[in-house]
């Protein structure tokens, strides 16, 4: 394509000049002449040439050999053509019109249409303006599996968007993420393991099989209707938050093979379309997978207990809570207290692990911070002091959250906001209320269960 827009390598135009005579043209389709004769009279063939969209017009026929049945021909029409919106008329368009004239048939069934990749600044990139981003330089810092990731994140068909580096760099360390899951998973399983169906034993185990058969069968169809930066959030946020955050270290304290290695195979499946070189690179040091990753087959349910799920996810809010109160207490590990609670009796190891504790007590009484987790008696031991302290920060905290949620509100309110800022402000201002409503509900429960000592 950008051969044609150069003259010299144009498609011809097949009209020649009486070199005697500049009101006689004639047609001929000698174009790879410059003069020929015609009647005993020299034409010089025009020197221009069509004009580029017409010559990339005929891109998908030509490419092809349709018109020759050559050995392409199969591929034409073709089923998608991604391009630019802003090329819609000057190029789509003459694709449908020529292959409709010489093939008499439109030469794809769908036109997926992006928007432009802005710099930084969110200005047309130009070469006159000095700031063109060269991919090839993105690629040699980050690798490309992190740029294609970084140009997908966030990205809505259509719209114009900011390149942004830091999306880049997101990209770059979900590579490394991809390969310190892969090290421990294939460390833990060894040189001699054998491919088999994945067979759950823990709460764990379960949970993580149905977050996985949910998100692969919600990828493919975001997939199959064109939301692919939706795909990918929810690729990026399955592998990093819930196998590498919740699994992994969960398994660290019972390891299941099958599920393990099923695990890394699903990550890796989902994660391909998005990050196709380092996903094969990986597939390729699986000592029990002897084909392509890019012929697997998509993932398929594995069948779960319901009730152990939910188990785990009961247990994911009570570790959830300690982290968050743990952070915010600000003193490192904590020791846990808990009354008769089964849930707790039954996963002290793991508890302990993916919480961070000290020591986990069970005891007649409780004491200290009780947490806000429902159906569950348990509290971080904790001085009254410290308590105090504690509850003090929580009230502060609460004021500010109430104060943001009143400006963010009357923002809302203002309908010259609404009408003059841009569309996508106002919905971030909608988000940001709704996040901040969201930590005043948190914050109301968890002063709710303080009782001074």
């Amino acid at each position: 394509w950008n051969l044609s827009r150069q003259i010299p390598w144009g498609i011809p135009i097949p009209a020649f000049q009486n070199a005697d005579d500049h009101n006689d043209w004639i047609f001929d389709s000698r174009v790879d002449q410059p003069s020929i004769e015609v009647n005993g009279k020299t034409y010089h063939r025009e020197e221009d040439t069509f004009d580029t969209w017409f010559s990339s017009g005929q891109w998908p026929y030509i490419t092809t050999g349709y018109l020759e049945g050559g050995d392409l021909a199969k591929f034409y029409p073709l089923s998608v053509m991604e391009t630019g919106y802003d090329i819609l008329f000057p190029w789509v368009s003459r694709m449908i019109m020529l292959g409709l004239y010489r093939t008499d048939t439109v030469p794809f069934k769908h036109v997926y249409l992006h928007g432009l990749v802005l710099d930084e600044h969110g200005q047309k990139m130009s070469k006159s303006k000095g700031n063109v981003i060269n991919p090839q330089e993105a690629v040699k810092e980050y690798g490309s599996d992190a740029l294609r990731m970084g140009l997908l994140a966030g990205r809505s068909p259509g719209i114009n968007q900011a390149f942004s580096t830091g999306s880049v760099i997101a990209g770059r360390n979900f590579a490394n993420k991809l390969w310190n899951i892969s090290r421990f998973i294939e460390d833990k399983l060894g040189d001699n393991y054998k491919d088999r169906a994945p067979k759950p034993e823990t709460a764990a185990d379960h949970w993580i099989l149905d977050r996985l058969n949910k998100a692969s069968s919600k990828i493919g169809t975001l997939i199959e209707t064109w939301r692919f930066a939706e795909a990918y959030e929810l690729m990026y946020h399955t592998i990093w938050d819930d196998v590498a955050d919740w699994y992994i270290e969960s398994s660290k304290t019972h390891t299941n093979p099958s599920v393990l290695a099923y695990v890394l195979e699903a990550s890796l499946t989902i994660a391909h379309p998005f990050a196709p070189f380092v996903t094969e690179t990986i597939w390729q040091t699986l000592a029990w997978e002897k084909t392509l990753l890019i012929t697997a087959t998509w993932p398929k349910p594995v069948k779960v207990a319901a009730s152990k799920v939910k188990l785990f996810a009961e247990l994911q809010e009570l570790v959830s809570e300690i982290r968050v109160v743990s952070t915010a207490l600000g003193q490192g590990k904590q020791a846990l207290v808990y009354a008769q609670d089964d849930l707790i009796t039954d996963n002290i190891e793991l508890v302990c692990h993916l919480a961070q504790l000290k020591r986990i007590e069970k005891a007649e009484k409780g004491r200290g911070l009780r947490l806000a987790v429902a159906k569950h008696e348990a509290w971080l031991d904790i001085d009254a002091k410290t308590l105090h302290t504690h509850q003090e920060k929580l009230e502060a905290r609460l004021k500010e959250t109430r104060e943001d949620i009143t400006r963010l509100e009357s923002r809302l309110q203002n309908k010259g906001y609404l009408e003059k800022a841009p569309k996508e402000v106002v919905e971030q201002t909608r988000t940001q209320l709704e996040d901040q409503k969201t930590i005043e509900q948190r914050l109301m429960r968890e002063l709710a269960v303080i009782k001074p000592i």
